[in-house]
């Protein structure tokens, strides 16, 4: 019963990822139009195989990259040209940026509700210090979807799809483990997660 949920999962998270260098090869062999045609058939088909129980959890991790990897492959297939695919990650970074620019407006902040998630209640220090990561990302955000706008525009496609296939999924990772870091380190609070027996050694809990 999970393996249609499990498989358009998968193919989300691989079409993520792959994207860039996807785009920078396929581009070499077919048209514009001929990969838009084929992207769109490939979100048709996780669309297809998701079951309907999971299409609303789906929709809220990958909603933002598949409906732009869509929009950017429509015009692809229409006009032929290849600026719109790569565009696609600055469009996926100005979605994300207003996702988490606009939770300041409601009651909990997008890194405060995934946070709720994983430990509970939150501190009034910690519901703050939620708040300033998600500002953090916003900030990252809007400067990697600058970055990959330019360089869409302006620069060649192998820098393009080095920066947007590489250094940007290098330098998030980089800034989640080093928040992450510094949040066990100030909070020294563990929830169970794979790596609390290591940290546990560096970060030792409060013992008061």
């Amino acid at each position: 019963m999970y393996a249609r949920p499990a498989l358009a999962g998968l193919l989300q998270t691989i079409l993520a990822l792959a994207y860039p260098l996807l785009v920078y090869f396929a581009l070499g062999v077919v048209s514009a139009r001929a990969l838009g045609f084929a992207l769109l058939a490939l979100i048709g088909l996780q669309l297809a195989i998701a079951a309907p129980s999971s299409f609303a959890a789906l929709s809220r991790v990958f909603g933002p990259l598949a409906g732009a990897i869509a929009l950017a492959s429509l015009i692809s297939l229409v006009w032929d040209d290849p600026l719109a695919l790569l565009l696609t990650p600055a469009f996926v970074n100005a979605a994300l940026f207003f996702t988490f620019a606009l939770s300041f407006r409601q009651s909990e902040t997008v890194i405060e509700a995934l946070a709720r998630a994983q430990v509970g209640e939150l501190s009034a220090e910690e519901r703050r210090y939620c708040r300033r990561v998600t500002a953090i990302w916003c900030g990252f955000l809007a400067l990697n979807c600058a970055v990959s706008a330019g360089l869409a525009i302006g620069a060649d496609r192998a820098t393009w799809a080095l920066y947007c296939g590489f250094l940007a999924y290098l330098a998030m990772a980089g800034l989640f483990v080093a928040e992450f870091l510094y949040r066990h380190w100030r909070f020294r609070r563990y929830v169970g997660l794979p790596t609390d027996a290591l940290l546990k050694r560096v970060f030792p809990p409060d013992s008061s």
